[in-house]
């Protein structure tokens, strides 16, 4: 059976960053496509993250609008664009040349907020015909043939051809497949938040400290995000809240370099997410007959790298290729597999090793991490050779299989084309 004209069906599990890029990759592949999102709405969530060029080539691939969209939402960094390495009381210890990675690539890095990227997500995977499913969690999942039957929190169960489990750092489909026990912590916390109108915008910054890193990057015309990275025992910044996240930090911070201290005071609470890091041993198995993993549910990782929505957004283009390429979804997810785990293994191990040198969590360690900066030029050793990845593709998923779907002749479709 034809899988993209035969009306295949592909359940996501997930509605994050991850399965929302597998929704709208598969859908402009022409898949029937069901997304089920725990959460009764997706919001505004997070602060902001970095799409490195491996994350805008594979957005551009889902749909040239996406791409756009991404563009137009996020802080596109020039070729002349800098990153700022500093210390704690805001002497440079380097001046990253960010925009040359841009130049040579051939495609920019755009910093974006969160919500703005989900939000476009969610439109693009809405607009390819994607059904979107909200306050459903799945509970597990069992097959039979050639189908899939995903276990829903409402005690029904949904049927598909295959399923894809984007349900994050503690999926209950990963632990179904492979039980391999809970992640693992890595040392250090997350607190993350942004400041409008900082005297500071639009630069992009690191500032390192004695057990403390931070990391500055402009989102939008007026808005910096921000992750702090504390060193730090598991559950103890969580368990503060946000006013007390907030809080903590900047008594932590205090006495640094003032104008990085006034744009932290600036946040506002309810914005802040506060997480402790974890990740997870790369695994070489991802599937179990129809069903696969993708993104934090696959490769988990530190976030030193700032690799994990764009590794997800990969994981979706790969995947729809696959199963757009060949008749049998078993075997498609099984070449999905062996396209992504050696890759993705690699930044998992990376951004482990380059997170625990983030940390400076000893003075010896912090003049380590520092004097690394200062002698490369760079805050990550091998941000160049993971970022300079792009898709198998002639062009846009939707470019592919446009020929292979019937052609749409309501009024304002050919506008709409991607």
């Amino acid at each position: 059976m034809d899988p993209v004209s035969g009306g295949s069906h592909v359940v996501v599990a997930g509605g994050g960053i991850g399965g929302l890029a597998a929704a709208a990759a598969l859908a402009s592949s022409g898949f029937g496509v069901t997304v089920l999102e725990r959460a009764a709405h997706i919001g505004d969530v997070g602060s902001g993250l970095l799409l490195y060029q491996n994350g805008i080539a594979a957005a551009d691939a889902i749909s040239t609008r996406l791409g756009r969209g991404i563009r137009a939402a996020g802080h596109v960094v020039g070729p002349e664009d800098v990153r700022v390495l500093m210390d704690s009381a805001g002497r440079v210890l380097a001046r990253e040349e960010i925009g040359e990675m841009g130049r040579r690539l051939g495609l920019p890095q755009v910093p974006i907020l969160r919500s703005a990227l989900q939000n476009l997500l969610l439109r693009e995977a809405s607009a390819a015909g994607a059904h979107i499913r909200l306050g459903t969690a799945v509970e597990g999942y069992s097959q039979d043939g050639g189908r899939v039957s995903v276990g829903l929190s409402d005690g029904t169960a949904l049927d598909g051809d295959v399923l894809v489990a984007a349900d994050g750092l503690n999926s209950v489909i990963r632990t179904a497949m492979l039980r391999d026990g809970p992640p693992q912590y890595l040392g250090y916390t997350s607190v993350r938040g942004r400041a409008v109108g900082s005297e500071l915008h639009p630069q992009a910054f690191v500032v390192n400290g004695l057990g403390v890193q931070i990391f500055v990057a402009p989102a939008d015309g007026e808005t910096l995000y921000w992750t702090a990275k504390i060193t730090s025992p598991p559950g103890v910044w969580p368990a503060l809240g946000q006013q007390g996240a907030l809080a903590a930090l900047l008594d932590r911070i205090a006495g640094w370099h003032e104008p990085v201290v006034r744009m932290i005071r600036t946040a506002n609470p309810a914005d802040l997410s506060v997480t402790d890091i974890h990740d997870r041993d790369p695994v070489s198995r991802w599937v179990d007959g129809r069903v696969t993993l993708l993104g934090d549910a696959a490769h988990p990782m530190a976030p030193a790298m700032g690799q994990g929505a764009n590794t997800a957004i990969e994981d979706a283009v790969v995947l729809a290729q696959s199963l757009r390429e060949c008749a049998d979804p078993g075997e498609a997810l099984r070449r999905y597999q062996a396209q992504r785990v050696g890759r993705t293994t690699r930044i998992v191990l990376h951004s482990r090793r380059q997170g625990a040198l983030d940390q400076g969590a000893s003075r010896k360690h912090a003049q380590a991490r520092d004097g690394a900066m200062k002698q490369r030029g760079r805050k990550d050793a091998a941000t160049l050779d993971v970022v300079d990845w792009r898709p198998d593709t002639a062009g846009p998923l939707t470019e592919a299989v446009r020929g292979r779907r019937a052609p749409d002749h309501r009024p304002g479709a050919e506008a709409a084309d991607r």
